[in-house]
């Protein structure tokens, strides 16, 4: 077998050699790599075939894992992978009944509400460069989504606390048609499993027209946590993301990425009353 390694990100390569195929991650920091060792060896010890094994590394700051063949990210604009991400999230949640994730000193603790606001004052810095590309009006009606959903959020309980991914963008859920996986628990932390839900259920409206009724008939657990935390719902939170990510781009990238972006915005702000509307019916 040929001996290659090829860089696929800044920090991550796809290498073979004569025992397989490999990826190989550096992560900035031992300890940084030390917490995704320890995830992924507490849930292959309760038999969760969800996650990828780690293998030993003479470094300590790499993790190596088989390479899982023949996949590609899901879409959430597909029924079958929306119900099978879902699982996962649900499988990964439930591990709490097997191990204590508060008494692992392994995790920091995810409040939403804080990170939400901080979102929420550096959209409020960057406001003139969304300001440019959007206008006056539109610009305000962002900004004022996000004041009103802070506002009236109600608190999440935080008695049952669990693991939360933390990023479940769709490049982090695999599947090769006969299998699902879940990659890159770089930000994973802890949790009421609600949280997670409501940030799922942020990544997959924009796919499904934002139709919260169709999300609800597919995943009918979710009507309860959707109806109790409406206004966590209507916060414009993937809106705030990729403007603020923009604003950070380099020059020679922004552009491409702001044309992408402005018509997903308005479409989005087009479809806002309407999700706010169907929200306040739950």
């Amino acid at each position: 077998m040929s001996n290659y390694i090829r860089q696929i990100k800044k920090n991550v390569w796809k290498w073979e050699n004569e025992n397989g195929l490999f990826s190989v991650k550096k992560y900035p920091t031992v300890e940084h790599a030390e917490k995704i060792r320890i995830i992924h060896q507490k849930l292959q010890q309760i038999d969760k075939s969800f996650v990828l094994p780690v293998l030993e590394s003479a470094q300590e700051d790499f993790i190596i894992q088989p390479w899982f063949k023949g996949t590609h990210p899901v879409d959430y604009g597909t029924k079958m992978d929306r119900l099978e991400v879902f699982s996962l999230l649900e499988q990964l949640h439930d591990t709490n009944k097997s191990i204590n994730w508060d008494n692992q000193n392994l995790l920091q603790p995810f409040d939403l509400y804080a990170k939400w606001q901080n979102r929420s004052l550096k959209m409020k810095e960057i406001s003139y460069f969304v300001e440019f590309y959007l206008g006056e009006k539109k610009t305000r009606m962002l900004l004022h989504l996000g004041d009103i959903a802070l506002k009236n959020m109600q608190l999440f309980n935080k008695q049952d606390n669990t693991i939360l991914h933390g990023d479940v963008v769709h490049h982090n859920f695999l599947s090769n048609e006969k299998a699902y996986k879940i990659i890159d628990f770089d930000l994973a932390v802890i949790g009421p499993k609600e949280m997670e839900e409501i940030l799922w259920m942020h990544r997959v409206l924009p796919a499904i027209n934002y139709d919260i009724f169709l999300l609800i008939s597919e995943f009918p657990m979710l009507e309860k946590v959707a109806s109790k935390h409406k206004e966590a719902l209507m916060y414009p939170n993937e809106l705030y993301r990729e403007w603020l990510y923009a604003y950070a781009l380099p020059m020679e990238r922004k552009q491409k990425f702001i044309d992408q972006l402005i018509p997903y915005t308005n479409k989005a702000l087009t479809e806002w009353p309407k999700l706010c509307y169907n929200l306040s019916r739950l």
